[in-house]
């Protein structure tokens, strides 16, 4: 199976990977089951990595599987990226604002190195994780471990439409340029500034997201 995925992911990987790709790019829709027996003749696969790549989809909230129904691709909603974008607003701006004053060389360091590994070009299919990364990164000094935690359960679920986000060139040029100048902001200790172009990032984020999937 020719997926252009390095060799030492497993199959299960690989497979993950392509299933995660056509839905990304509307070859499978929202509610559309996954004909498991045909997806695994077609990628020349046993069931078996093909039920594991489904479990791994469906932890991420790409597909939902049901008892005796098989699996089928999950809905994208509005709503719901409404409701998590509005509570990252929340959360991210107050933890913004306590972690600056605090923030130590050292994590500045380790912010600009993360925005370094988002501009390379096999970053993609890391983008989600390495936008986790910086914010997490950024909000470490405010040490307020129950917002984190709150805020890392928001990440996880958002992380199947910053896939979305990503396949828009547009989009992810905008988010990279906005975490440089963020990460400038705070090495400046501009509050004023950085929880301004944060609360700017986070609504264009949203915003492209909901045409996107309007758009779908």
């Amino acid at each position: 199976m020719d997926s252009g995925l390095p060799a030492k992911r497993t199959i299960a990987d690989q497979v993950a990977e392509l299933i995660r790709q056509r839905i990304l790019a509307g070859q499978l829709k929202g509610g559309q089951p996954i004909r498991q027996e045909h997806l695994a003749s077609e990628l020349g696969v046993s069931r078996i990595p093909l039920r594991e790549a489904l479990k791994q989809l469906a932890a991420e909230g790409f597909v939902a599987i049901a008892s005796h129904k098989g699996a089928v691709v999950a809905e994208l909603s509005v709503v719901e990226v409404e409701e998590l974008f509005d509570l990252r607003l929340r959360l991210e701006s107050w933890l913004l604002e306590q972690a600056i004053p605090a923030m130590t060389a050292a994590q500045l360091d380790q912010l600009e190195r993360i925005v370094e590994e988002q501009r390379r070009p096999d970053a993609l299919p890391r983008w989600g994780e390495l936008n986790r990364r910086l914010h997490e990164t950024m909000y470490l000094a405010a040490e307020r471990p129950i917002t984190l935690k709150l805020l890392k359960n928001i990440h996880d679920k958002i992380d199947r439409y910053l896939r979305l986000e990503v396949t828009m060139r547009a989009g992810r040029d905008r988010g990279l340029a906005e975490h440089k100048t963020l990460v400038a902001c705070c090495r400046r200790r501009d509050v004023a500034a950085a929880l301004a172009l944060l609360e700017r990032h986070i609504k264009e984020t949203e915003r492209g997201l909901v045409a996107a999937l309007k758009g779908r």
